[in-house]
């Protein structure tokens, strides 16, 4: 007759190795990089503090019909349904700045951008509509 395992550990183990694997939304990147998500308002300062700086990227993952409806001054378009298709072609040394409509499709490439060891990636909370709502520029 086998011996029957309480499950209790097994479960506890389980939580153990997320916690400490880092899979929790905010936790830092890779190499104490830094992953994690800002008020449009911190996003404007960033731009401000940045912008001129050539390893300083804000990337729109909209669709391009959205992108040329309004975006945030400055910012590329690359199509997060085509994102990972771009990813090696991004620095990941660079900061980014990314951000999409209300923040569902920038969470999706903030994790790919995390999984492949970006070192510095800011995703805008609530996306173009938050950054529209504070009536912060808009360009196109």
């Amino acid at each position: 007759m086998a011996a029957r395992l309480h499950p209790l550990p097994a479960f506890l183990l389980v939580v153990a190795l997320v916690l400490t694997s880092g899979c929790l939304e905010g936790s830092p990147a890779p190499d104490d990089g830094v992953v994690r998500t800002i008020t449009p308002h911190e996003a404007s300062a960033l731009i401000e503090e940045r912008g001129d700086d050539p390893g300083f990227v804000i990337v729109d993952v909209r669709r391009p019909d959205e992108f040329a409806a309004g975006h945030i001054p400055g910012a590329i378009n690359i199509n997060s349904a085509e994102f990972s298709e771009h990813l090696d072609g991004l620095d990941p040394e660079a900061t980014y700045l990314i951000y999409c409509q209300r923040g569902v499709r920038s969470a999706g490439v903030r994790e790919l951008m995390r999984d492949a060891e970006f070192r510095e990636v800011y995703e805008i909370e609530g996306g173009m509509s938050a950054w529209e709502e504070v009536g912060l520029p808009v360009a196109g």
